[in-house]
């Protein structure tokens, strides 16, 4: 598959417009363009020669599999060769398919390795159906450049000091219907993003207004290409899915952001100009890169645990009661559960609370007194739903079941033989003939000694519970990290949440893993692409941190992202080793100005992958490495262990040899000491009712084609 090369290659007479900006414009400009000269040379289009992506190569297969490599290595190689027939792509992609489903995913290698061909093979075949679509209305070939200008210079003339880019960008030029290549050429140039430009300068030219004029600007330079319209929107509509296809990846082998925002801008372009084109790929994009990227189940018996609450009181009694002064003592018990209701838009559960109260009492009322025991029941139940944002709740509702018995009476007149019958006898009669006004009592009292204070604990528990999400997810969309999509639900036994972190530039996860159903526990998966996304949010670009200060940054800004207190280091962590010889001097690391970390899962190793230089005091100074760092993560007898393989080091700059191996060697050295073997506890304590904990403890541990799985009990 290939980017058609739309570009000619020639000689520009000379850089036009940003060289002869007047110097009074540079006087109170914010943002002024001159700094940014592009050379007088046009630049051709890259070329793209679609190939098998290396982790399922011939190669890469048969150290799994090496029966199978034999019959899916010539498969891939015909589906991903452009210059094959559209049928025989799609014959392969049939075979493949089958083959893929046919895989025996008996070890973590054989599950991954069935995923990313399952998802490799469906993206391929969907490419090679969009690609035979007919372009349809003509809009991509017809780009309404001269409108797309006039809106910009508005724009432009709106904002302060705007109209300093009218001259840079030949907007004047672009509304004619004669503008010539060279112009597009070089307006292109003008509005990419290079390491010539100042941090500002860079943040201006990423506003959408000068991004979509850019869009529009590069239809029409490709447009150049083709002599009629036809052929035009053809051959942007081969372009847009090439561009697709490749970010994707690229951005499977790397996750880059440039990768996924040139996927992004491709996905857009397809879903509004060629909408039959995107029917064609959308199931196989949004099931497998714009998937929800965090899942969470937990088991009605763990929300039991941590919400759960046994209190016992006792009190005195002491007041008027129907005309007796009663005094006694009285135990009430209460136990608070939870009850998960089936859902299908919300998580939804009922708060079950079951009460018993006992008394023990005497009434005092002339002429009798009367002992008495009660042993009454009552419960209630809150109705709480959960939307993935908010907490709302019912009203509660309440029941009670009142019993008392007399255990004995006596009055005044017991001594005396004659009467003692007769009082007695009445006394018994207006002590059964004030019991159900008693026990109506009985349970009124309860109700307002309960109800109240149930509504009033759970209603400001729900409302803590929500300032702290709101908080949260204003913080997170502060820095364009905020779940865009969140679905909760559950079913009679479980809750689930799942959510999508991707902004407007990112990718999302793949279809989830299967993940066994947790009777008792809960469990969690996350994706790479969350955990990167996030990482983006922490304000790390273009920053130089002291090595032994790069715990406590990450930790100040992962707590000011997720607004609570997050910590990763402990008192008891083990010390940075100690080198034999002379110690290390004081490192800094000079993060790279774009994904300066990241993350992927595959194959129980968390791959850690550093874009950083290197400052050592007396020493020279080591600039921007590809530093990676794999972990494997295992469970072993009952800890969670991350051993650390060999570190590597590339750059893609440095030619001398000998000098990579020095350098690449100094940075082992460094992060030696502080990238050791760990063995943390696999048990957590959970936050539960009241100032309780409940331990949880890590029962698995999968780290498999960019998910990391873990399931607690």
């Amino acid at each position: 598959m290939r980017v058609i090369s739309v570009l000619r290659q020639r000689r520009v007479a000379r850089a036009v417009g940003a060289l002869s900006v007047t110097l009074s414009l540079l006087v109170g400009s914010a943002v002024f363009p001159t700094t940014l000269e592009a050379t007088s040379e046009a630049r051709a289009v890259q070329v793209y020669e679609l190939r098998v992506p290396a982790d399922i190569t011939e190669a890469a297969i048969e150290e799994i599999d090496a029966e199978m490599a034999k019959v899916a290595g010539p498969l891939l190689r015909t589906l991903f060769d452009v210059k094959q027939p559209a049928a025989e792509r799609q014959h392969a992609a049939t075979e493949l398919r089958t083959l893929a489903d046919s895989i025996s995913a008996s070890t973590p290698e054989k599950e991954s390795l069935q995923r990313r061909l399952q998802r490799r093979v469906a993206l391929m075949a969907a490419s090679v159906e969009a690609s035979g679509v007919a372009g349809t209305n003509g809009s991509s070939a017809a780009p309404n450049l001269p409108g797309d200008a006039a809106a910009t210079v508005q724009w432009l003339n709106s904002i302060a000091n705007g109209a300093t880019w009218i001259a840079y960008l030949h907007l004047e030029g672009l509304q004619q219907p004669d503008v010539t290549v060279d112009v597009l050429n070089q307006v292109s140039r003008n509005l990419t993003l290079s390491d010539a430009m100042d941090a500002d300068q860079k943040l201006f030219v990423s506003r959408p207004q000068l991004q979509q004029l850019k869009l529009a600007v590069d239809k029409a330079v490709r447009r150049t290409a083709f002599a009629n319209d036809a052929d035009a929107t053809q051959g942007e509509l081969q372009y847009q899915v090439d561009l697709l296809i490749q970010s994707l990846l690229n951005y499977e082998y790397d996750q880059l952001g440039a990768h996924a925002e040139n996927a992004r801008v491709a996905w857009r372009a397809l879903r509004n100009d060629f909408p039959a084109a995107a029917t064609s790929l959308r199931s196989v994009v949004n099931d497998n890169y714009f998937n929800h990227n965090l899942h969470f189940v937990v088991s009605e018996d763990l929300l039991s645990r941590l919400i759960s609450d046994y209190r016992t009181e006792t009190g005195r009694i002491a007041e008027c009661i129907l005309g007796a002064w009663v005094t006694g003592t009285q135990i009430t018990n209460v136990d608070l559960r939870a009850d998960i209701k089936p859902s299908g838009d919300r998580a939804m559960f009922d708060l079950n609370v079951a009460g018993n109260v006992q008394s023990s009492t005497v009434a005092q009322k002339s002429p009798a007194t009367v002992w008495s025991k009660g042993n009454n029941h009552f419960w209630m139940n809150k109705s709480v739903q959960f939307d993935g944002r908010h907490i709302t709740s019912s009203a509660a509702g309440f029941s009670v079941n009142t019993s008392s018995r007399v255990t004995g009476f006596s009055t005044k007149y017991d001594g005396i033989p004659i009467i003692r019958g007769i009082v007695r006898g009445i006394a018994s009669q207006e002590i059964a003939d004030s019991k159900p006004q008693s026990e109506a009592l009985t349970a009124q009292k309860i109700r307002e000694a309960a109800l109240p204070k149930f509504e009033s604990e759970t209603n400001t528990q729900f409302s803590t519970g929500n300032d702290t999400l709101d908080k949260m997810y204003a913080s997170l969309g502060r820095k364009d990290v905020s779940p865009d999509s969140i679905s909760a639900r559950s079913s009679n036994t479980h809750i689930a949440l799942s959510s999508r972190t991707i902004g407007v530039s990112r990718l999302g996860g793949s279809m989830q893993p299967p993940s066994a159903l947790i009777a008792k526990g809960a469990a969690v998966q996350l994706h790479e692409s969350a955990l990167n996304n996030a990482i983006d949010a922490l304000g790390l670009q273009g920053r130089t941190i002291l090595e032994k200060d790069l715990a406590k940054e990450l930790e100040v800004a992962l707590t000011d992202l997720f607004q609570r207190e997050i910590s990763l280091t402990k008192k008891d962590d083990p010390q940075p080793a100690v080198a034999e010889g002379e110690p290390e001097p004081p490192t800094s690391f000079v993060f790279s100005s774009s994904d300066p970390i990241r993350v992927h899962f595959n194959n129980n190793q968390i791959t850690l992958v550093l874009r950083a230089g290197v400052l050592q005091e007396g020493k020279e100074a080591i600039p921007e490495q590809i530093i990676t760092i794999p972990i494997t993560m295992s469970l072993q007898g009952g800890k969670v262990v991350l051993e650390p393989d060999t570190i590597g080091v590339a750059s893609r700059e440095e030619a001398d040899r000998l000098k990579q191996v020095t350098r690449a060697n100094q940075i082992r050295r460094i992060l030696g000491r502080r990238i050791i073997r760990r063995e943390l506890d696999a048990t957590i304590d959970l936050q539960a009712a009241g100032d309780k904990t409940l331990p949880v403890t890590v029962t698995l541990i999968q780290l498999l084609d960019g998910w990391l799985s873990a399931e607690m009990m």
